[in-house]
């Protein structure tokens, strides 16, 4: 239990996307159970408090979930934390073994965006070009953690899109997945001769892998890696989190309810220009100000009153994301599609007048 004040933090992801390739873009790929979702758990049970809340935000009241954007998503998995290992101990990091988005705490001095750009290149080893016409994000959310060990994150959640960044669209993922494989290789011969242990800790950021793998899901497993992550039995996502898990010591998996959320909120956009659309008219001052429900140096019973406050359907509403439930997202991604049909049809309309009058 906590006793002190709340700590605060700024943080920022950045979400890599992609059309989906391959078999991952026919129509078997969109279609989620409640049945393999849950494994046969009974549908309110694991996520804790979150357990109504995923089950409506991926299912409403269909046994189906369609996920219908056709995305891919770039993710990253990891299990040991070796800034905070030592030589005794090994330490887990938060969310180990599960595949996230790059993202990490803003700097002083920085911005979301430069973090969220500064966490991509650190983490997946890319190098990003310096030019900002050439690397674009797009600001997708705002949201805040429930606190975990007394911290609680504001996250900007930033989207990249290969189909406008062409470093995103010549990925080579088997390059990057060799380039940590050989910096694993040389950070596993500095543990093992035990000069690693001796470096300050500068030094072991720039040695110690923070990412094992990268990956593109499509986002079909991607939801669904989320969701299990929240189930009262541990299913691992592959061999890797299930040897490290045992290696560890790690009893169950932490729940990935918000990466769910941001992995929904992607899907309910038919298009790059939807989603570009919507970003350019979020105000993140205004979007900070309507989200923010926990403020730095709470005292332990100011944030106990404040969770007993915001259990209420009234205050939960305010701080709702794009949507509470399936049949809001379907409703919201069907809307994006006809807005853009309509766009569509206008142009065409106009270019016919236009050729018309020739």
């Amino acid at each position: 239990m906590a006793t002190g004040p709340l700590r605060v933090r700024t943080a920022a992801t950045v979400i890599c996307i992609r059309r989906a390739q391959g078999s991952a873009s026919s129509s078997k790929n969109t279609g989620l159970s409640r049945e393999e979702a849950t494994g046969g758990e009974k549908a309110w049970h694991g996520a804790g408090g979150d357990g109504a809340s995923r089950m409506n935000l991926v299912f409403g009241k269909s046994d189906t979930a369609t996920l219908s954007s056709g995305w891919d998503i770039l993710l990253g998995q990891s299990v040991q934390n070796w800034l905070k290992s030592t030589k005794e101990k090994d330490e887990a990091m938060r969310y180990p073994g599960e595949w996230k988005f790059a993202g990490g705490t803003v700097d002083p001095g920085e911005t979301p965006e430069q973090a969220a750009r500064r966490e991509l290149e650190e983490e997946f080893q890319l190098q990003l070009p310096k030019d900002s016409d050439s690397c674009k994000f797009h600001l997708l959310s705002i949201k805040q953690t429930r606190p975990i060990r007394n911290v609680s994150n504001i996250m900007y959640n930033f989207v990249a899109a290969a189909e406008e960044n062409p470093w995103l669209q010549q990925l080579d993922i088997g390059a990057v997945n060799a380039a940590l494989a050989q910096r694993r290789d040389l950070h596993r011969t500095e543990v093992e001769t035990g000069s690693f242990w001796t470096l300050a800790n500068a030094e072991r950021e720039q040695l110690a892998p923070e990412i094992r793998q990268v990956q593109w899901l499509d986002m079909r497993t991607a939801v669904l890696h989320s969701f299990t992550s929240m189930n009262d039995t541990c299913v691992p996502v592959n061999d890797f989190q299930r040897e490290e898990f045992h290696r560890l010591g790690i009893p169950r998996r932490d729940p990935m309810f918000l990466t769910m959320a941001s992995l929904l909120e992607v899907d309910s956009f038919p298009s790059l220009r939807s989603l570009a659309a919507y970003s350019a008219q979020l105000c993140p001052d205004q979007e900070l100000r309507r989200i923010q429900w926990l403020q730095d140096g709470m005292l332990p019973s100011e944030v106990a009153a404040v969770f007993e406050a915001n259990a209420s359907p009234t205050e939960a509403q305010k701080r709702a994301g794009m949507f509470r439930t399936a049949e809001d997202r379907a409703a919201v991604f069907t809307e994006r599609r006809s807005n853009e049909d309509a766009d569509a049809a206008s142009l065409v309309s106009e270019s016919a007048t236009k050729k018309s009058r020739l």
